[in-house]
């Protein structure tokens, strides 16, 4: 979300696969040949591969039928020079001139300067459709109604700037609440497909910021590396089921249902129920296509899913009694520690396989900057989840591994005086 591609399924000529009806006439597909080189155990081989195009854009012809693809990120190439002119941009002024470039395809954008401006937007490049079709769906590939010419404009997309509330936040999840009050952005066209969900961040972040009636730089920073869920889950899949099962109706795993009853939704390394957690979203996970549904995880599912994960444990570590840190690590080279964070908690986390049935962080939080604006200018904070340099000879590689799992930050400087003073190392690339 939004909904920034649409998908039609063309309709074939009986008596020749390449001709497509559209507006009552049969057009013929647009073939050109794609010249690759791909590498196969070292050889580089020459590969041509027939493309399609049609009215629509990009299309493909499977046994399924023939489908086109429509985006509005292939009409425009200037994405990069949008960012250049975001990074030189002096004042609000200036940056919203980049905004209305349109030629970045998404993303949420939080602003913030030092003359106290704030603003938020969903930003996308968002076709204008006609509201008779159903736009989540496939389209009919017949005909030029569903062929959108125009995107809407910058004014369209859902923003705010300068709420009463002083703050603006999102987390991924519904931009329609990206502070408190009336400031909020309405829907204007539900054609552009955008979130209305919350999801766990969003509420922790909304339960954290209602106990202050202001928030300092430090009540901030506890905010950010926030590793408890909220008092109600929101998980796209409803879970609940793992925390309703009685110990006593389910022996065989009444350690684990006990585990969940009694863990406080923290993320933290010492959690024993955290690390029970995370074993559980990894079973779930794997088995996404069974649980990724519109519909709750069932008791009956929720006993699969524990037992299951009761059996790795005991394969895998002998014991049931695990925490977070004896379960998911933070790994690099020959270096594996303990690593704090959960899915969708607001100092996220998201784990793969790694060894020995320990799971390996690869996605959440990742470099980490803080920046407040002063009368002296900026003051800024940042920590990098493994260390400054990719070479593993170097000392760099890992050095903020523990800073990284401790929350901990380091302070940075923009003046040049400073970076040199301060330099490990200076020379020329040449």
């Amino acid at each position: 979300a939004p909904d920034k591609l649409d998908v039609y399924q063309l309709e074939i000529n009986p008596n020749n696969k390449l001709q497509y009806k559209y507006d009552g006439n049969w057009e013929t597909l647009e073939t050109k040949t794609a010249k690759l080189k791909v590498k196969v155990s070292g050889i580089i081989l020459p590969i041509n591969k027939k493309t399609y195009w049609s009215k629509y854009g990009p299309t493909i012809i499977t046994e399924r039928g023939t489908f086109a693809i429509r985006m509005p990120a292939q009409m425009d190439i200037r994405g990069l020079e949008q960012w250049f002119r975001f990074n030189k941009a002096k004042n609000f002024t200036e940056f919203k001139a980049a905004l209305d470039m349109l030629a970045i395809p998404g993303y949420n954008i939080m602003y913030a300067d030092r003359f106290d401006t704030i603003f938020y937007i969903s930003n996308g490049r968002i076709p204008i459709r006609d509201p008779k079709f159903k736009w989540n769906n496939t389209l009919p590939g017949n005909t030029s109604a569903t062929r959108w010419t125009a995107l809407h404009p910058l004014a369209d997309l859902p923003q705010v700037l300068q709420p009463k509330s002083g703050f603006l936040y999102n987390t991924n999840h519904s931009p329609f609440h990206a502070t408190e009050g009336t400031d909020n952005a309405i829907v204007k066209d539900p054609t552009m497909g955008y979130e209305t969900n919350e999801n766990n961040r969003s509420k922790r972040m909304a339960e954290l910021i209602s106990q202050h009636d202001k928030i300092s730089f430090e009540d901030f920073k506890r905010i950010k590396f926030d590793h408890q869920y909220p008092s109600q889950f929101a998980f796209p899949t409803n879970i609940d089921s793992l925390f309703l099962l009685k110990p006593t109706e389910h022996p065989e795993i009444a350690d684990l249902i006990n585990q969940l009853n009694s863990w406080d939704k923290n993320g933290s390394v010492e959690s024993v129920g955290a690390g029970t957690f995370i074993l559980i979203e990894a079973a779930i996970y794997k088995n996404k296509a069974e649980y990724f549904t519109n519909k709750p995880i069932t008791s009956a599912q929720a006993v699969t899913i524990i037992t299951s994960v009761k059996e790795s444990m005991m394969r895998d570590f002998g014991r049931t009694n695990l925490a977070l840190g004896d379960v998911q690590k933070l790994v690099r080279g020959d270096k594996a520690i303990p690593l704090p964070g959960l899915p969708d908690v607001l100092a996220a986390m998201y784990s793969i396989p790694y060894k020995n049935g320990m799971l390996k962080g690869n996605q959440g939080d990742a470099y980490i900057e803080l920046v407040r604006f002063t009368k002296d200018g900026p003051i800024i904070e940042s920590i990098n989840t493994y260390g400054a340099s990719a070479h593993a000879d170097s000392p760099h590689y890992t050095d903020q591994m523990e800073m990284y799992t401790k929350q901990q930050t380091k302070k940075m400087s923009l003046d040049k005086k400073t970076v040199y003073a301060n330099a490990e190392k200076i020379y020329h690339p040449n």
